[in-house]
């Protein structure tokens, strides 16, 4: 007796059934379901012939006339959406402006390559039709002071107002030689002199957050941003109070006067063996073991130095490893640096040797870091130097810019264009700062994210002559991940 699909249509539905005549009554074998909405129905339909044939194989009558294949799906089209689920809503919650700007930023922290890749990368997974002219175009219409004001509000609004702020430069650098009034060539952080490059400044919050950016000429001594960068966030930005915390290559007099011409507090790295003879004796004369900071008043300023064994280590480990390499080298008589401090000199100019003077010398600075601050700045010397070493949260930010979102280098040749570019990124870094917080609620890296959402998509698919809408399967991870962001 032959076993065969029964279809019932009704009034609502149409439903399907797996079964045999047996004694002219039809016996039910299976029931494969029913379905109101003609895709469905025939999503029903090629289930049941699917049903059937395994039915028969199963049975052992794969030989049965009339059996046949059920045809494979086809993928007609798909787009990742677990992006713009994620990204896209932080974006959002930032409150900047719901245009082309979006998906630019989004593209920049999921696939961080030339405007001409993102175009095709955009097309491809995530269905977003543009053109390099409309990417270009719209690029010149962004506004650094609204989008900077948006990500300052933002911030400020986290912190109940900013009254402390980090501030760090970087060098980007140009894949050209040709030099402009904005590219220069200068010292290089990322040691490319042979190309020109702009110096770009960073502010963050206590938590790393970037807030505000300005941009100079690649040949400016990096200390001289410091005072320009300060002028412009303070005329940008109103503060009720404020600290700044720079490194030691901010540390200038005219900087610190300057600083205290607006009262503004600050927190900035000392050179230590720059002092006066006399302040040093005090420091060396101080037993840490005992008091584990030192501090000391200088003229409008308080110095804070406090002594890490493990900074002691590092020290050394440094300077014997300078030292063994400037022995070999003098042993071969091969080319030194001369501006070296461990050298040794003659009176006709010519290398005596290693100076163990100065080597003991700055011996006797390891693991001694010196902090000063203003003489009106209330906080505590603890605070004071907990703030310091914040710094490297600015360092962070840049890391991530250059690495995570390819900050450098930079294909743009129009000054105009070289600014929207890293409009872009600063305001990519502020999403992915604020996404990355959000996943260390359940300990998600930002990496692993971004390889998951690649995985979130809807598109359609063909079987047979009915086309339907399909979206992916969620696992628990994902779901997990998606919640944190929409909440359900």
């Amino acid at each position: 007796m032959g076993v065969f699909i029964r279809r019932i249509k009704s009034r609502n539905s149409t439903c399907f059934q797996i079964g045999q005549k047996r004694y002219g009554k039809f016996v039910l074998l299976k029931h494969i379901g029913c379905a109101t909405v003609p895709a469905e129905i025939e999503a029903l339909r090629l289930k049941a012939k699917a049903e059937l044939g395994e039915l028969l194989f199963k049975n052992q009558l794969s030989l049965f006339s009339g059996v046949k294949i059920l045809p494979k799906a086809k993928l007609l089209s798909w787009q990742i959406t677990g992006y713009h689920q994620v990204f896209g809503a932080v974006y959002d919650r930032l409150g900047f402006p719901r245009n082309l700007l979006r998906d630019l930023v989004i593209g920049r922290i999921v696939y961080p390559k030339s405007k001409t890749a993102t175009i095709r990368y955009l097309r491809r997974y995530l269905g977003i039709i543009l053109s390099k002219d409309k990417i270009y175009r719209f690029l010149d219409t962004l506004d650094k002071d609204a989008l900077t004001r948006i990500a300052f509000n933002f911030v400020s609004a986290k912190n109940k107002g900013v009254s402390l702020l980090f501030y760090d430069v970087t060098t980007l650098h140009f894949e050209t030689e040709i030099e402009d009034d904005f590219r220069k060539k200068g010292f290089s952080k990322n040691y490319r002199t042979d190309v020109p490059q702009i110096m770009v400044g960073l502010f963050v919050d206590n938590e790393g957050y970037p807030l505000d950016f300005d941009f100079f000429e690649g040949s400016i001594f990096e200390g001289h941003t410091f005072p320009v960068a300060i002028k412009k966030i303070v005329g940008r930005h109103v503060f009720t109070s404020l600290t700044v915390v720079a490194d030691a290559a901010m540390l200038s007099a005219d900087n610190l006067e300057f600083l205290d011409s607006l009262n503004i507090n600050y927190i900035v790295g000392a050179r230590l063996k720059n002092l006066p003879e006399a302040e040093i004796a005090k420091i060396h004369g101080h037993d840490f073991t005992k008091e584990a900071i030192f501090q000391i008043t200088l003229k409008n300023q308080q110095l804070f130095i406090d002594y890490s064994p493990q900074r002691a280590q590092k020290d050394a480990k440094v300077r014997e490893r300078l030292v063994k390499k400037l022995e070999i080298k003098l042993r071969k008589k091969e080319q030194v640096i001369r501006k070296s401090k461990y050298l040794r000199w003659e009176s006709q100019g010519k290398i005596a040797g290693i100076d163990k003077k100065q080597i003991e010398a700055d011996r006797k600075f390891d693991g001694l870091k010196g902090y000063i601050t203003n003489k009106n700045n209330n906080l505590g010397a603890n605070e004071v130097i907990k703030q310091y070493h914040n710094l490297w949260k600015v360092e962070r930010a840049f890391r991530m810019s250059k690495s995570d979102l390819k900050e450098r280098p930079i294909y743009h040749r129009y000054s105009s264009r070289i600014k929207s570019h890293l409009l872009v990124c600063f305001v990519s870094l502020l999403v992915m700062k604020e996404t990355e917080k959000i996943l260390n609620r359940k300990q998600y890296s930002l990496e692993k994210t971004i390889e998951v959402l690649g995985t979130v998509g809807q598109g359609k698919t063909q079987i047979g002559n009915v086309s339907l809408d399909i979206e992916s399967a969620l696992d628990q991870e994902t779901q997990s991940i998606l919640q944190l962001f929409t909440g359900h």
